[in-house]
């Protein structure tokens, strides 16, 4: 861009006004100069293995201007970085943490399983009848469980208990385990293990099915 005659004016005045133009020119000028060379100083480009011309292309204003328009995203680059280390670092300790829990859990089914294995052996069981690793627990649980249910009925002998499920429309003293229904005959009754019973602690309960 220039300076451009304006024709309304005379020439004096025409040439004070472009004589102001090209001094505000230079002093942009100047200033831009002196804010290329800072830029160049402070933020080089990288200059390993660069040919002559290369070296002065990067001195160029499109190449500075690039430089600091990368350099002006440091901190959110920084930031982006770090949250990226710290989501990575957090995904692999969640990964360990899963695995030695499955570790965890797989050790203590095998301490499980040893011991269902010992508790059917102390009961008569044998190896070859259907006892193995795979099955230990599930047959320890039904050797415990009937343990307890004989154990429970001995106890009742002809009396009768509560049973949960037990809304007869008639009166009803509750279930006789001799009987597959409860005194008033209107409700189907048998045992049922608790939900967090096994082997090693079997509780039981009378419920309506």
């Amino acid at each position: 861009m220039y300076y451009s005659i304006k024709e309304t004016l005379s020439k004096e005045e025409n040439l004070k006004l472009a004589k102001e133009f090209e001094d505000k020119a230079k002093a942009y000028l100047e200033t831009f100069n002196q804010l290329l060379k800072d830029a160049n100083k402070d933020f080089p480009g990288r200059t390993f293995g660069l040919t002559k011309s290369k070296l002065e292309k990067l001195k160029t204003p499109n190449e500075v201007y690039d430089r600091l328009l990368s350099a002006s995203r440091s901190l959110y680059n920084t930031q982006s970085t770090y949250l990226t280390r710290e989501r990575l670092q957090k995904e692999k300790e969640d990964r360990e943490k899963q695995a030695e829990l499955i570790k965890q859990r797989e050790a203590e089914k095998n301490t499980l399983a040893n011991e269902a294995i010992a508790y059917c052996l102390s009961h008569g069981r044998q190896f070859g009848d259907g006892l193995s690793i795979e099955t230990a627990i599930s047959i320890a649980n039904d050797i415990a469980f009937n343990i307890e249910v004989k154990k429970r009925e001995s106890e009742i002998g002809d009396d009768y208990i509560d049973f949960d499920g037990q809304n007869c429309e008639d009166e009803c003293n509750g279930w006789n385990p001799k009987d597959h229904r409860c005194e008033c005959g209107n409700r189907r009754v048998s045992w049922s293990d608790d939900y967090t019973s096994s082997f090693k602690d079997m509780s039981i309960h009378a419920e309506a099915y």
